[in-house]
């Protein structure tokens, strides 16, 4: 089917591609129009090895590589970078870039990228809500049942009881989730006119929409009753992520069809990311159960302290030029190129991080007991070294909530059982695709309960 996409799209790339080249920006691979869409078709699998060998070969530097429907300009050095971040979203926008990756528009609505109240909440009121919120082997497909744990677990801060644990509302979210991965790897292999069709045609999310919106309308319908009747504060208010969405909601947004999509939207944002996120982690500690004895100590006296609360518990740099900019080595790039810094090859540097293609399983908490270094590499602390949730103003919003998520997920499994891999001391290999790196879904992990 990806070559009826690439014969769907080959029409419009000749001008868009033209539009867009940048003689001055180095390419790493396809020189040349012809060279440049054939190597486009391998960028989902060669985009890490490009961007790394760039990286490599322009250090301090700027370059591209060819993505389907565009150029890639990837940014290295920490100069560079820091010019990157900082440059406002009418210059280079992480709106339109996310747009643009995840082809937002057509598979999350347009009203959520026009209108992004969401976010503050995210990062206001969800963060600090956080403290109010939190025998034989047995063999489990790995990703599918953190999929389900973090969907229950996320949709108890998002909606609440009891439909947090609604088997049909916990899979439709899931579903949803991997539709919009699935639809944003597929539309750009189409032209402009033909992505909303496709989107409908292509995937489960219309089915989705309406599905949520059979769960979730008469549960904002009875709230909405209830601040008409009794006040915004009435008694008994849930403190979920609904509720604040409701506060905040203005005209067209308050209508119970663009809330479910808004919760939709945040369930994407949570479970995608989260569940990659913890099964890698998982497949680590499976594989190197070392680390378990360490960890459970740790976990036994911080609960003996603070117990299970938030004390306790304590996306890379992606722009799309909306103007046309110039880097101030002279670099320029023009409106609509996507921009990104290079943090897989940063991450993979030898020089920021040493033998980074090895495990440390205390990598940065060895860092962390340097002088000055106690607050800088903690996980929610982003930095130029470490930029897996972005860095500066348009870090990820939402990355406390999931380091709170995941260090509770992770703590209750270790200290309640004991994991390995089905095949000892062996880490299922990671799957790359464009700049994704995925674990493995079809691998298996063993559980029994804790014996010591």
């Amino acid at each position: 089917m990806r070559e009826y996409y690439h014969l769907i799209h080959i029409h419009v790339e000749a001008s868009y591609r033209l539009k867009l080249f940048q003689e001055h920006i180095p390419p790493f691979v396809g020189s040349n129009f012809v060279s440049s869409y054939i190597k486009a078709t391998q960028f989902p699998q060669k985009a890490k090895e490009w961007s790394i060998a760039g990286y490599q070969k322009y250090k301090a530097k700027i370059y591209r590589i060819p993505q389907m429907g565009r150029w890639h300009v990837i940014v290295t050095g920490d100069k560079l970078v820091d010019e990157l971040r900082r440059q406002p979203d009418d210059i280079l926008s992480i709106a339109v870039a996310f747009d643009e990756t995840m082809q937002a528009k057509h598979m999350l609505g347009p009203t959520i990228m026009t209108n992004r109240y969401h976010v503050p909440i995210v990062r206001g009121q969800l963060t600090r809500h956080l403290g109010q919120l939190f025998a034989d082997w047995t063999s489990i497909q790995a990703y599918p049942a953190v999929l389900q744990v973090v969907a229950r677990t996320s949709n108890r801060v998002f909606v609440g009881l009891p439909l947090c644990r609604d088997p049909e509302y916990t899979n439709l979210n899931i579903r949803h989730a991997l539709e919009i991965a699935r639809g944003a790897r597929i539309l750009p292999y189409f032209p402009q006119i033909l992505k909303p069709i496709a989107a409908k045609l292509l995937t489960n999310v219309p089915r989705s929409i309406h599905l949520a919106q059979k769960h979730l309308k008469p549960m904002i319908e009875e709230r909405q009753r209830k601040i008409d009747e009794y006040g915004p504060d009435y008694t008994d208010k849930p403190a979920d992520f609904l509720s604040w969405l409701m506060d905040e909601a203005v005209g067209e947004e308050r209508k119970p069809e663009n809330l479910t999509n808004r919760i939709l939207h945040i369930n994407f944002a949570a479970i995608h990311t989260s569940s990659m996120s913890f099964t890698h982690a998982l497949f680590h500690l499976a594989a190197e159960p070392q680390y378990l004895t360490p960890l459970r100590e740790e976990v036994e006296s911080v609960i003996a302290e603070e117990g299970w609360t938030k004390a306790a518990m304590a996306p890379a740099i992606n722009r799309t030029a909306v103007k046309d900019f110039t880097f101030s080595d002279g670099t320029k790039v023009t409106k609509g190129m996507m921009v990104s810094a290079a943090s897989t090859p940063r991450h993979l540097d030898s020089d920021v991080y040493p033998s980074p293609e090895i495990f440390d399983g205390f990598r940065f908490s060895k860092i962390r007991e340097q002088d000055g270094q106690s607050t800088t590499n903690q996980l929610v602390a982003t930095n130029p070294d470490y930029i897996a949730f972005g860095h500066g103003s348009h870090a990820c919003p939402g990355r406390f909530f999931v380091a709170n998520e995941m260090k509770t997920m992770m703590a209750h499994l270790i200290m309640n059982y004991d994991i390995k891999m089905k095949n000892e001391g062996v880490r299922p290999a990671n799957i790359y695709e464009g700049f994704s790196c995925r674990p493995d879904a079809n691998a298996h992990v063993l559980f029994r309960k804790r014996q010591s």
